[in-house]
C-alpha cells in the first residue's frame, strides 16, 4: 500500500512523499512525482534518513525520568504527575514567567502550535525573540517592502539573470535545479555569490567570493555604478520607491576602489558584475541565510534588495529579491491560545544563554524545549549549559536523548510526522498540504497534540479544550472554507494560496507608511535603526579590531550540511563516530604547517575544539568551514565557537561574525 505525505523538516520545499507500508511497516519512501513542488525530487533526508531514524534502535520509545541511578522508564501518567507538580511548585513561587518554552521550527505543522497553546492557558511563560535562522534579513524586508513575499519559484524561467546570493540550492534545495536548468537553456546567465565555492557554482557562469561579512558593501558598490551610469530605472523610481534622493548621495561614499580593499573582490569585477546586473533584465535574486548571521546582517539585506528596486526588477517576471513569504501566515484561525489571558516575557534568542543566567524578576527555574534542540543549536553553547545547569525542572520533547535532553529531569517521546498527522505550509513556496498518520505511534510515542492536550486535562486548563487532532485542524483552517479549501479537500492533494501571486508588488502596492519600496525606511527611523542601509563592518573583522585579527585571523564559517537538517540526523551517521573536519585552503594549511587529515585545534574567544583537517580550493584563503549541527556528546560542537551578539535589526543570530585561530595539536 502506498501513501502520501510531506516532509514536515524547515526547509525550501516541505516534499511530497509517497510511503510504502507492508503490514503494519513503512518499508519505502520515495518522492511523489505529483506533487506540484517536488515533483518526485527529494534529497536523502527525504529518501533514507526519515525512515532510519522512524525505525532507530537509538530512538526512546517510553517516558524517562533522571535519577540518582540514570534514566528509568516511567507511564505517561506518571510523567503528567511530576509535570503538574514541579509546575505547580514554580508557578506558586515565582509566577508563569519563571517557565522557559524553548520552540522552534524542527518539525513543522498547525498541530505544533497547541504547545505555545498549553503555556498561554497556563496563564503565560517566557520565550525566545527573535530567530536563529532569518531573523536579520526576515527585519530587513519588513522595512524595505512592509511585509515579505516571493516569486513562484516557477517564474525564475523567465529570468535572464539570476544571482545565487548566499543561496546553493544543489545542496540545500535540489528541487529548484530543474528550474535553474530550463532558466539556463533559455539564455539565463547564473551567478553565485558566496566565500565559498559552492556546489551550485557547477551551474553558474561566474562565481565572486566576497570575504565573509562584506555583502553590503559590494551591494553598495553595485549600487553607486549603476546610479552613476544611468542604469536605473527612472520610471519605477517615480512611481513606486520612496528615499532615493538620500540613498543616491549615501553610495557615494562606496566606490569599486574601496570596496574591493573590504571586500577582496576586483573593482573591475564590480563594474562588471554592476553593468551585468542593470542592463540585463529580468534579474532575479535569491537569498541565501549565511550572508545575515552577522551583526550587520539586516542592513547587508536591505543593500541588496536596494539594487532590485532601483533597476526595476520588482514586480517584474523573471525579477524580484527573494528572501522569504508569509502567504500563509495570519491566513488561519491560530490555536496557540493568543487570545487567552497570559502573561508574556521575551529573551533575546541570539544571546539566549546569557540572557538567562541573567534574567530575575523572576528568574527562569523550569524550561520545557519542543522542537528544538538548544544546546546543540544557540552560539556560545558553554554559556548556554550554565544556564540550562540553574533550571529546577526541565523537560524536553523528543525522539533521542539529544544534547538537550541529557540536561533534562523528564523526557517525553514524541511521534514522527509518520506517525501523527497535521497540515504542513512553508514561508518558500505556496502550497499548503495535508499529512496523515500512516502508521501507529512506536511504543508508547505521542504526538505533540496527544501530549500537551493530555497535560492541559490533567491540570485542568480551561483554556485548552479536549479536541481532536482532525478537530483542531479545521477550526485553525476554517477561514480557508470561503476559498474552497477544507481539510477534506487538502486530503486530494496540495493547495495553492488563493491569494499569492506569482509575481508580488506587480503595480506596487507595498505595505510601508509611504505605500512605496522604501530605500530610507521610515519604520526603522521608528524603531532607531538607521534609516539607510549604510555598511558598518561585522563585530569580529580584521578592518573592525585588528588586535583581534592578530591573534585569530580566520573567519569561521558554520554552514549546513546538505545530508543534515541542523542538528536532526546526525547520530544515525557513521560521521558521528568520527572527529569532525575543519576544511580550509591548502596555501593557509602550508603556511600554518598543517597537513590534510591532522588533528588541530580551532579556538575562538568563547572557546575551543578539536578537528581533523580537510584541504580545499574552494574556500578564500582568509576563511574556514565547520559544518553545524554536530552533538557534544559525539565528541565537540562548532557552538562552543561562536559568539553571542545582538545584530543590527531582527533579533537574527550572528553565528557567523567570528574570527578563529587554528592550532596544530
Amino acid at each position: 500500500m502506498q501513501i502520501k505525505t510531506n516532509c514536515p523538516l524547515d526547509c525550501f520545499a516541505h516534499c511530497g512523499l509517497v510511503a510504502s507500508v507492508e503490514n503494519g511497516k513503512i518499508v519505502n519512501i520515495s518522492g511523489d512525482e505529483n506533487h506540484p513542488v517536488n515533483k518526485g525530487l527529494i534529497c536523502s533526508k527525504g529518501r533514507h534518513k526519515h525512515l532510519q531514524r522512524l525505525y532507530s534502535p537509538e530512538r526512546i520509545t517510553t517516558p524517562l525520568r533522571k535519577t540518582d541511578g540514570g534514566w528509568q522508564p516511567i507511564t505517561w501518567e506518571n510523567a503528567y504527575e511530576i509535570i503538574s507538580t514541579e509546575v505547580t511548585k514554580i508557578i506558586n513561587s515565582y509566577g508563569p514567567l519563571a517557565l522557559l518554552h524553548h520552540d522552534s521550527g524542527g518539525s513543522e505543522g498547525i498541530l505544533k502550535t497547541l504547545s505555545q497553546r498549553f503555556f498561554n492557558a497556563l496563564g503565560g511563560c517566557t520565550q525566545p525573540a527573535g530567530s536563529i535562522c532569518w531573523g536579520s534579513g526576515h527585519q530587513a524586508q519588513k522595512y524595505d517592502f512592509g511585509h515579505l513575499q516571493l516569486h513562484s519559484w516557477e517564474d525564475m524561467v523567465h529570468s535572464r539573470l539570476i544571482l545565487l546570493w548566499g543561496r546553493d540550492p544543489a545542496a540545500t534545495n535540489i528541487q529548484m535545479l530543474p528550474l535553474l536548468k530550463e532558466a539556463k537553456r533559455n539564455g539565463c546567465r547564473i551567478v553565485v555569490i558566496n566565500p565559498i565555492k559552492v556546489a551550485s557554482c557547477a551551474l553558474a557562469d561566474f562565481h565572486i567570493a566576497p570575504r565573509p561579512g562584506t555583502d553590503g558593501a559590494l551591494a553598495l558598490a553595485l549600487a553607486r555604478e549603476i546610479i552613476n551610469n544611468h542604469w536605473v530605472d527612472q520610471e519605477y523610481i517615480h512611481k513606486h520607491v520612496y528615499g532615493y534622493g538620500k540613498f543616491s548621495q549615501m553610495v557615494q561614499n562606496y566606490t569599486p576602489e574601496l570596496v574591493a580593499t573590504i571586500t577582496g573582490v576586483e573593482a573591475e569585477t564590480i563594474r562588471q558584475l554592476a553593468q551585468m546586473y542593470a542592463t540585463t533584465k529580468p534579474a532575479s535574486i535569491f537569498f541565501g541565510y549565511g550572508l545575515q548571521r552577522y551583526t550587520n546582517g539586516g542592513q547587508t539585506i536591505r543593500s541588496i534588495d536596494a539594487l532590485a528596486a532601483i533597476t526595476g526588477n520588482i514586480g517584474k517576471s523573471g525579477g524580484g529579491a527573494n528572501y522569504a513569504g508569509g502567504h500563509w501566515k495570519g491566513f488561519f484561525n491560530s490555536i496557540s491560545g493568543n487570545e487567552l489571558p497570559h502573561r508574556s516575557r521575551s529573551l533575546p534568542w541570539p544571546i539566549l544563554g546569557k540572557a538567562l543566567s541573567e534574567a530575575d524578576s523572576p528568574p527562569v527555574k523550569g524550561i520545557f524545549v519542543t522542537r528544538s534542540n538548544p544546546l546543540t543549536q544557540l552560539p556560545d553553547i558553554t554559556e548556554v549549559r550554565k544556564a540550562f545547569s540553574q533550571s529546577r525542572f526541565t523537560v524536553v520533547v523528543d525522539m533521542f536523548l539529544t544534547d538537550t535532553a541529557q540536561y533534562s529531569n523528564l523526557f517525553l517521546p514524541c511521534t514522527t510526522f509518520l506517525e501523527e498527522e497535521d497540515v504542513i505550509y512553508s514561508s518558500w513556496n505556496h502550497y499548503l498540504s495535508y499529512s496523515p498518520q500512516i502508521i501507529e505511534p512506536l511504543g508508547q510515542c505521542r504526538s505533540d497534540h496527544h501530549i500537551f492536550s493530555r497535560l492541559a486535562q490533567y491540570m485542568g486548563l480551561a483554556g485548552f479544550p479536549n479536541l481532536t487532532a482532525e478537530q483542531w485542524l479545521k477550526k485553525s483552517l476554517s477561514p480557508l472554507g470561503e476559498f474552497g479549501i477544507t481539510l477534506e479537500k487538502l486530503k486530494d492533494g496540495p493547495v495553492r494560496h488563493p491569494l499569492s501571486p506569482d509575481v508580488p508588488w506587480q503595480g506596487g502596492g507595498f505595505s510601508t507608511p509611504s505605500g512605496k519600496f522604501e530605500l530610507y525606511s521610515q519604520l526603522a527611523a521608528a524603531d532607531g535603526v538607521n534609516p539607510l542601509p549604510e555598511y558598518v563592518e561585522n563585530t569580529e573583522s580584521p578592518l573592525n579590531d585588528p588586535n583581534l585579527a592578530k591573534v585569530y585571523p580566520f573567519h569561521l564559517i558554520t554552514a549546513h550540511h546538505p545530508e543534515y537538517l541542523h542538528s536532526q540526523f546526525w547520530n544515525l551517521s557513521e560521521k558521528s563516530k568520527l572527529i569532525q573536519p575543519v576544511y580550509l585552503h591548502p596555501e593557509t594549511a602550508g603556511l600554518l604547517g598543517i597537513k590534510e587529515s591532522q588533528k588541530v585545534t580551532v579556538a575562538t574567544q568563547r572557546g575551543q575544539a578539536k578537528f581533523t583537517t580537510v584541504l580545499s580550493n574552494k574556500l578564500r584563503r582568509d576563511t574556514v568551514l565547520i559544518y553545524q549541527g554536530f552533538w557534544s556528546s559525539h565528541g565537540n560542537n562548532v557552538n562552543t565557537l561562536t559568539p553571542q551578539y545582538i545584530p543590527d535589526m531582527g533579533l537574527g543570530t550572528p553565528y557567523y561574525d567570528c574570527l578563529c585561530r587554528i592550532d596544530p595539536c
